[in-house]
């Protein structure tokens, strides 16, 4: 069982995380939010849950949870931010998911625009989701999808030889409650510096990141495409070349 109370005892946050709301089963973490949003005050609201049956991806992709043992959270940005940051959001959770993992033993890397991977294997992804009114963010969910505590074989079959658990790369458990909470420490540090560290984020991801300058394939508008990946630039946008035109995309997820 996740305990709430352990997510707030380890936080060292001024505004997120204030709020956890924990669910023994939900379709999806990110469905609720918007729902949580709906009601209002929902800004800095952490949804949890121990099993997640229909949890999304993008391109509406199932993300696949071993309930009890995976983690399944989303953190509410219910404010509004300048439009210029959208490129950033799910750099800096990529980024935050990054440093967590890291603090439990488990050095990841990441895959545009979304994916955590450990030896080329996924451990786990983010979808950020995003409302733009009047040419400003105005509210943004930020999905967070882990193996944890699970084996790989707990998955479905025909998944096992491309994923991997943080406890079969450390051969030990793990507490769910502080990867939750150290991520959404650092995430509220990269949040509040945007403006003035964007290119900090920028080369922190790019550090991460396991296929600079290598060939990757991704969907956009329900379309496949394939290219280079040049790296980000100064908008936080993705820089792919294509048919010899190097062309820009965000990571974010409209709706």
């Amino acid at each position: 069982m996740i305990f709430t109370q352990l997510i707030q005892t380890n936080l060292r946050t001024k505004e997120l995380g204030k709020n956890v709301e924990y669910y023994n089963r939900l379709d999806s973490t990110n469905e609720e939010a918007w729902e949580l949003i709906d009601e209002g005050n929902q800004h800095g609201s952490i949804i949890i849950t121990e099993n997640q049956i229909k949890g999304k991806g993008r391109q509406n992709n199932n993300w696949s949870m071993v309930a009890g043992k995976g983690l399944a959270f989303t953190l509410i940005l219910d404010k509004k931010y300048p439009q210029s940051f959208s490129g950033f959001f799910s750099l800096a959770a990529g980024i935050s998911v990054a440093e967590s993992l890291k603090k439990r033993g488990v050095e990841s890397a990441l895959k545009w625009p979304n994916d955590i991977y450990y030896s080329n294997k996924k451990i786990g992804g983010i979808l950020c989701e995003s409302k733009i009114k009047n040419k400003e963010i105005d509210k943004i969910v930020i999905g967070i999808g882990i193996n944890v505590n699970e084996t790989i074989e707990e998955h479905p079959h025909n998944i096992h030889n491309y994923i991997s658990t943080m406890s079969s790369i450390t051969n030990h458990a793990h507490q769910r409650e502080l990867i939750v909470a150290e991520f959404v420490n650092y995430f509220e540090r990269l949040l509040n510096n945007i403006s003035e560290n964007s290119k900090m984020i920028i080369d922190e991801w790019q550090n991460l990141c396991m296929h600079m300058n290598q060939n990757i394939s991704f969907h956009e508008k329900e379309k496949t495409n394939e290219g280079v990946f040049i790296g980000l630039n100064k908008e936080g946008y993705a820089k792919i070349e294509i048919d010899e035109k190097i062309q820009t995309y965000s990571s974010i997820h409209l709706i």
